[in-house]
C-alpha cells in the first residue's frame, strides 16, 4: 500500500509542476510560435472526442399546447395581446 501512495504523491507533484510550468510558458513568444501548441490542441480535440462521441445527444424539447373545445387559445407570446388578436377575444 505504501508504494501506491508514493506513486500517487509523485504523480500529483509532477502534474502540479507541469501545470505551473505551462501556466508561465503559454504567455511567451515560444508558445505562440511552437509546434507544441498544435500538439496540445490536437490532444484536447482527441481527448474530447473519446468521451464526446459516447454521450447521447440532448433530448429535444417538444412542447404541445392542447386545448379543449370552448376554451380560449393560449397567448402567443405571454405579453400584451396585439390589436389583431384583441378583436377576436370576447370579454
Amino acid at each position: 500500500m505504501l508504494p501506491v501512495l508514493v506513486i500517487i504523491v509523485a504523480i500529483s507533484v509532477l502534474v502540479l509542476l507541469a501545470f505551473r510550468w505551462f501556466e508561465r510558458y503559454r504567455y511567451t513568444d515560444a508558445w505562440r510560435k511552437s509546434e507544441f501548441r498544435g500538439l496540445a490542441f490536437g490532444f484536447l480535440m482527441w481527448f474530447g472526442g473519446i468521451f464526446g462521441h459516447r454521450v447521447p445527444p440532448p433530448p429535444q424539447a417538444k412542447v404541445e399546447f392542447a386545448t379543449r373545445s370552448g376554451e380560449p387559445e393560449p397567448p402567443g407570446s405571454g405579453g400584451a395581446p396585439l390589436p389583431d388578436q384583441a378583436a377576436n377575444d370576447k370579454e
